[in-house]
């Protein structure tokens, strides 16, 4: 107890004697709020499925399961730093997910459902800001970003392994990922402190824990139909694909100093 008495009290008489020394006074300093655009597109396990004989059975154009693709808006604060942007907030998409190719399981080519994830996102982006007139600043944007999906369900094409499909991730934070964002943006001066921001980015993410499900059901399927003796067909499953999409927000800011 005494050791964190000692550390809180040494952290506040830093902070104090820096800030005194003006070294957080040399740091601009702004929040605001904004409204956003984002997607995940692409991403998805791709595939194909292989007869007793080795042959191809069906060639799937983007996997035995496709991705879970969406887009929507939301809604967030920032906070600046000059050099680094903090950002909060929430969102709320629709999109399709499934399956595409020839027919398997008894499923028809193409087969999916609609999804519509909701969430969280938190990201963090250094930036180096030059101001080109004295009314604008034009800044490029490096970092990465947590979306933490908390609602909506990814989809589940039915197949015949029952034990291999309970595998499959249903939970909302199976499209949960971690991006890594490039862009830049613009901040237009307007009256006192306030400020127009506005930005874009291209991010790719992780393999989520959907993708990471499906490969472990197609390798479960496997050993199903195995144990079974039927050698009718296995799931081959090449790789999983790049997800990416782009983010593009616009919002109101206000300078602290």
């Amino acid at each position: 107890m005494a050791k964190k008495i000692f550390f809180s009290l040494f952290v506040a008489a830093f902070s104090a004697a820096a800030a005194e020394a003006g070294v957080f006074a040399q740091i601009p300093l702004s929040f605001g709020i904004t409204q956003s655009l984002v997607s995940d597109f692409g991403g998805g396990v791709s595939g194909r499925i292989t007869d007793a004989h080795g042959a191809n059975a069906e060639s799937l154009g983007t996997g035995v399961f496709q991705h879970n693709s969406y887009s929507g808006w939301g809604s967030g604060i920032f906070l600046d730093a000059r050099f680094l942007q903090f950002s909060f907030g929430y969102f709320s998409a629709t999109g399709f997910g499934g399956r595409t190719g020839g027919a398997a399981w008894g499923v028809p080519t193409d087969y999916g459902n609609a999804v519509s994830p909701t969430g969280l996102e938190f990201a963090l982006l250094g930036k180096f800001p030059v101001e080109v007139s004295p009314r604008i600043t034009l800044f490029p944007l490096l970092g990465v970003a947590y979306r933490l999906v908390l609602a909506g369900s990814p989809a589940l094409p039915p197949h015949s392994g029952a034990d291999a499909e309970n595998r499959i991730s249903q939970s909302p934070a199976g499209l949960s990922s971690l991006w890594f964002r490039l862009g830049g943006g613009m901040d237009l001066s307007l009256t006192g402190p306030m400020f127009l921001r506005g930005s874009f980015s291209y991010g790719v993410r992780l393999r989520n824990g959907w993708e990471n499900s499906v490969i472990d059901a197609g390798d479960m399927l496997n050993s199903e139909v195995a144990q079974a003796g039927a050698n009718r067909f296995t799931v081959n499953y090449d790789s999983v694909r790049l997800g990416h999409g782009v983010d593009v927000t616009i919002g109101l800011g206000f300078r602290l100093r």
